[in-house]
């Protein structure tokens, strides 16, 4: 028997299923001339009969479709169409050559004369066919996702090596990095697998498909971008872009949207065929910019988006329309926090020494604020009211509206950056509080297939307020990963001075009194000497 060893590319990652079919049968005769580099190898089937896998009256008709064999009789002997083939002296790969291959593949027919199946994981398999012949090499069976069928194969056998003839794409997304608490903001150059952003905020995404190398195999070429979209990110659907280097292709493609999961929005961005546009690894870019909403997750669980990149992996039959491969989901996630005010009051419980605290439960020390060198229990006050603001271009600038009548106090949506809380509304008979200034630092993974936030950093740069979440033990500044920066700003009550004067008023309406009396009695006194 004859061996054909097939090679399937390292970024093929599905199972495969190849076939050899017989379309000639024969005599094989191998020759060889030179030695080394210079060895030309020789293959010819002579004594040549149809093979048992094709249909040779379907096979003729095929054929004449293409203009160098027009002229073939509708009735010819498998000896007269090999001559045919072999006087036109066809180059290895040409476009002919593709147009044979295809015609004998809608000539087939029966199991293949030998298979071999290639693992996802695997690389290399190997046919045994039994007979010398001209065999076709195809995949046995339709491939999705990660994969692509091999381009026809036409070889005549001794013990051959061949390469699956397929191409497969990648696609990587990425989301763009910005901190408006810069001096000068401006968006960052590096892509990231994460970022954290405002509510309200825009957020750039680029998503970069890379084609595979064996483009030459289509004919036509359908891609279409599908990117699902957590119910925290709104697509701006007028601002979007998809170029080849320096060109906009984006008038090749549709935007279509459709319901997804908890909320979620997919939207498609689909092309028939962009086969004219692209060449063998050519960079196919999708940019485009969401809003992060009011639905916004707060905290680690973030707000994801996924892309996947759908093309057509089939060089035989392509042009459909409707591509069947597809790239794994490749995953972004943007994350957005929450400053936590709770708004508190001392009771009349008297403040206590750092070991009294110490003695306390962790439960009890939630209710303590520390005040200079002691602790000091509180109690929750409700009619304050709070305005938050973000350093922007090295000012401050209101972030939302006020929020009062409430203990607490919830700014969420918040990225990154330096901020500034601001007793607005002062309860009648408190001192204001102080101006809190506030530094947020976050660090999530900025390359990683599921990005996580790892740490979130609140450091108060004035005193005034104390954070109160959990933190990691041994570091202060850093709290737990839900996102929610939590702590208490303390309200006292104004002083109570003492007032003058109201002892003196009493005083002075009873000498009034005793001289209403005297002049009473002195008025008696005359009226006596008058007598």
């Amino acid at each position: 028997g004859y061996y054909i060893k097939i090679t399937k590319k390292e970024e093929d990652k599905v199972s495969q299923t190849y076939g050899a079919y017989q379309i000639f049968k024969g005599d094989l005769d191998v020759t060889t001339v030179g030695e080394g580099d210079a060895a030309v190898t020789t293959k010819t089937l002579s004594n040549i009969q149809w093979g048992a896998n094709i249909t040779s009256a379907t096979a003729i008709a095929e054929l004449k479709k293409i203009d160098v064999f027009s002229t073939l009789p509708d009735i010819a002997s498998a000896a007269d169409v090999a001559k045919a083939i072999s006087d036109a002296n066809v180059a290895d790969d040409s476009d002919v050559a593709k147009k044979i291959a295809d015609a004998f593949n809608k000539a087939l027919t029966g199991d293949p004369k030998g298979t071999t199946t290639i693992d996802a994981g695997g690389t290399t398999g190997t046919i045994r066919v039994q007979e010398a012949g001209y065999y076709l090499v195809k995949d046995t069976k339709s491939v999705t996702g990660q994969g692509s069928e091999t381009r026809y194969i036409l070889e005549v056998v001794s013990d051959v090596e061949v390469t699956e003839k397929a191409s497969v794409p990648s696609a990587v997304k990425k989301v763009q990095v910005i901190n408006d608490s810069d001096a000068t903001p401006t968006l960052s150059a590096l892509l990231q697998d994460s970022a954290d952003y405002d509510i309200g905020d825009t957020i750039p995404y680029t998503v970069t498909a890379t084609i595979g190398t064996d483009i030459d195999n289509f004919a036509k070429y359908s891609v279409q971008f599908v990117d699902t979209m957590s119910k925290g990110l709104t697509l701006d659907k007028s601002n979007w872009d998809i170029k080849v280097g320096n060109k906009s292709i984006k008038d090749s493609f549709t935007l279509t949207s459709a319901d997804g999961a908890d909320g979620a929005k997919v939207w498609t961005w689909a092309a028939t065929d962009i086969r004219s546009s692209i060449s063998n690894g050519s960079e196919v870019v999708l940019t485009y910019n969401c809003t992060l909403n009011n639905n916004a997750v707060i905290g680690s669980a973030g707000n994801p988006n996924t892309v996947q990149l759908k093309f057509d992996n089939n060089p035989n039959d392509c042009g459909k329309g409707d591509p069947v491969g597809e790239t794994p989901a490749d995953k972004n996630v943007v994350f957005t926090y929450e400053i936590k005010v709770l708004k508190v009051e001392p009771t009349s419980d008297a403040a206590i020494d750092q070991a009294a605290y110490d003695a306390l439960s962790d439960e009890q020390k939630a209710d303590y604020v520390k005040v200079g060198d002691k602790y000091q229990k509180t109690q929750a006050l409700s009619t304050a009211g709070f305005t938050l603001y973000k350093k922007v271009n090295d000012e401050y600038v209101v972030v939302g509206e006020e929020i009062k009548g409430t203990s607490t106090f919830e700014f969420k949506g918040i990225d990154a950056g330096q901020y500034k809380l601001v007793e607005t509304t002062v309860p009648a008979g408190y001192n204001k509080a102080a101006d809190v200034e506030l530094t947020v630092t976050a660090t999530y993974d900025t390359t990683a297939d599921n990005p996580k936030l790892k740490t979130l950093t609140v450091e108060p740069a004035k005193s005034g307020f104390t954070v109160v979440t959990t933190p990691i033990e041994g570091d202060p500044a850093h709290i737990t990963t839900d996102g929610i920066i939590t702590g208490k700003i303390l309200n006292e009550k104004g002083s109570v001075l003492p007032s003058t004067g109201g002892i003196g008023t009493t005083v002075f309406y009873i000498i009034g009194s005793a001289l209403v009396l005297g002049a009473g009695v002195l008025l008696a006194t005359k009226k006596k000497v008058a007598n």
